[in-house]
């Protein structure tokens, strides 16, 4: 049976036109070859102020929502504002509390990238940490490197690729780790939808046929 692909969501920190944040999350989901993606920019980030209950009265939000439900690995990338993240992200980061109900509640055992961005290496270095202890607190696994880009890291060429080869090196090391884990939260899933697809007696079935073998190796 064919494998199911991964889906990936690329979450951008900042509301400024043309960021670097966006066309790096950009250049991310187009390297990610044979998984789904799915990247929200600073704009598409525009929530109101989080509280619970809101986000079924707004649209952007219920996507937001079922695609990071359905996810099953997630990078978010994040100017440092003042020595940690944006403000626009984190609170779209509070909306997760919304899915703490799902089959995986907020972003239980996904596969997270975390890249920060800011003109020295303090203010990338605390935002990093920042967005780790974040993913900890969703209940996701934050990938081994998470990646800082500085001033003088983080220049791109037109088309949003990485300027230097370090940094293409570091972010597509990121990104296998991300896709690493994701590879097998997606064949979870598939094999989850497909005990689903057969109901409660082919279920019921299996059982009787495992202890039937317990039983046979027992003699």
């Amino acid at each position: 049976m064919a494998a199911t692909a991964p889906h990936l969501v690329f979450l951008s920190g900042t509301l400024h036109a043309g960021s670097k944040a966006d066309r790096i999350a950009a250049w991310c989901a187009r390297r990610c070859r044979g998984a789904t993606t799915t990247v929200f920019t600073g704009e598409d980030l525009e929530f109101p102020h989080y509280r619970p209950g809101l986000s079924g009265r707004h649209a952007q939000l219920t996507r937001y929502l079922y695609e990071l439900a359905w996810a099953d690995g997630i990078v978010l990338i994040s100017p440092a504002y003042h020595g940690t993240v944006s403000g626009l992200l984190k609170n779209a980061l509070d909306y997760v509390n919304d899915l703490s109900q799902e089959r995986q509640p907020f972003l239980q055992d996904r596969s997270i990238g975390c890249v920060a961005l800011a003109l020295g290496d303090q203010g990338a270095a605390s935002t990093l940490a920042t967005l780790r202890t974040i993913a900890h607190a969703l209940r996701g696994w934050p990938t081994p490197l998470g990646v800082t880009l500085t001033s003088a890291t983080a220049a791109l060429r037109p088309d949003g690729e990485p300027a230097r080869p370090e940094t293409r090196d570091r972010l597509d090391l990121m990104l296998g780790q991300v896709l690493a884990v994701a590879w097998r939260n997606a064949e979870a899933r598939r094999r989850a939808q497909a005990r689903a697809a057969l109901g409660p007696e082919s279920a019921a079935r299996r059982v009787t046929l495992a202890d039937t073998d317990t039983r046979e190796s027992r003699r």
